[in-house]
């Protein structure tokens, strides 16, 4: 389905708890909609629409801060690392822990979808309250 290394920690997850997320998510979203999404479920489907838009859009800043990083470090290693490159026989074995490219990958991961998601609220706090401020009494 994906490839596990491309996201920090996303292929050690159990199933169980893969599980559990999603159900929860299903719940949160259940829960919202009788809470009081109903009403206003077409807002809520423009600012879906528009945060995943505006996101998608903006994707090359953070894939151009991790190229930054990744440039950074790999010319810091071409100036320190002056061994002869390792044949793939003989390259080391990708340890078990998270590595700190893997890490830095998952932080700005969730700093990206941390955004989204405040963008997310924010635009419908725009929307709806200021629309209902916005109306004479």
């Amino acid at each position: 389905m994906f490839e596990a290394d491309k996201i920090a920690l996303v292929g050690q997850v159990s199933d169980v708890v893969m599980y559990v997320a999603l159900m929860a998510g299903v719940l949160i979203l259940i829960v919202g909609y009788f809470a009081g999404a109903k009403r206003n479920l077409n807002r809520v489907l423009a600012c879906t629409i528009i945060v995943t838009l505006v996101g998608t859009l903006a994707l090359r800043v953070p894939i151009a801060i991790h190229d930054f990083f990744a440039d950074n470090k790999s010319n810091q290693e071409q100036v320190t690392n002056k061994a002869p490159a390792t044949t793939a026989a003989n390259q080391p074995k990708k340890s078990a822990a998270l590595s700190g490219e893997a890490f830095a990958n998952l932080l700005l991961y969730l700093v990206w979808t941390g955004v989204h998601i405040g963008m997310g609220i924010f635009l419908y706090e725009a929307m709806t309250v200021t629309a209902d401020e916005a109306r004479p009494n």
